[in-house]
């Protein structure tokens, strides 16, 4: 160490530099601590496979389109699980799912002479749900739990068909494609909060059925229009049926 007596100038500096480094070993430290004990508190890690059939409703504020119609949908995928804790009562849960979305829209038909407009989608996003789930212990076989999260789709494809007045102008088109002369394109990305309640039932040491319901409630619009002010968004309700091993 340099003497402070011959340059307190660089003494100072020194000093500074050794209370930094000290300071980010410290934290350093800790956060090694924090993921160590984090692991070691990590009981147990499971996967498997997800089912959901589900209703699809648009929600919009725009007077355009009639009273939303709901829709069959379904999703299904990949479901991965971990419980943190002593008592395993919080658990992480990750998915990649494929959800099929079908929706549409009718026209408002205001004064007589005005066409009848019928939109209808079949949509497919790929999405990413992460959620945080909230569990009871376990009573008998049962564990019951609530969560909530968000998930984060990316469109694959949305096919659909448009009718005016009953005859069918289109079928099976693109609705991606901004060219297109039905006034309607489909947007790419979407995103929801995820809300759900249901159980685990225990059926071996090691592998447990989840059944729930849950809510997905759409934050971006998924159809863009002619009219810069409508903001159509996608809900979806159903029921999940996973298991987990």
């Amino acid at each position: 160490m340099p003497t402070c007596d011959k340059n307190v100038t660089f003494c100072n500096i020194y000093l500074r530099l050794t209370a930094n480094l000290k300071l980010n070993m410290k934290k350093t430290l800790l956060l090694v601590f924090s993921l160590v004990t984090l692991a070691v508190q990590a009981q147990q890690f499971r996967y498997g496979f997800s089912i959901a059939p589900a209703q699809n409703i648009l929600s919009f504020d725009t007077k355009l389109y009639s009273e939303p119609t709901a829709y069959r949908g379904f999703q299904y995928g990949l479901i991965l699980d971990q419980t943190i804790g002593k008592g395993e009562h919080i658990a992480l849960t990750f998915g990649l799912n494929l959800n099929y979305t079908n929706s549409g829209l009718t026209s408002v038909v205001e004064n007589q002479g005005d066409d009848l407009k019928e939109w209808a989608v079949r949509g497919r996003y790929l999405e990413i749900p992460l959620t945080l789930r909230l569990r009871t212990g376990q009573i008998g076989k049962f564990i019951f739990y609530g969560e909530g999260g968000a998930s984060y789709g990316h469109g694959l494809r949305a096919v659909g068909d448009y009718t005016v007045n009953g005859v069918r102008r289109d079928s099976d088109f693109d609705y991606y494609n901004k060219g297109n002369g039905n006034g309607i394109t489909y947007y790419e990305k979407n995103a929801s909060i995820v809300m759900g309640l249901g159980t685990e039932i225990a059926i071996t040491e090691t592998a447990s059925i989840l059944i729930g319901f849950f809510h997905q409630k759409g934050l971006l619009s998924v159809y863009e229009d002619n009219n810069d002010e409508s903001i159509l968004k996608l809900n979806q309700t159903g029921i999940k049926i996973a298991g987990l091993f």
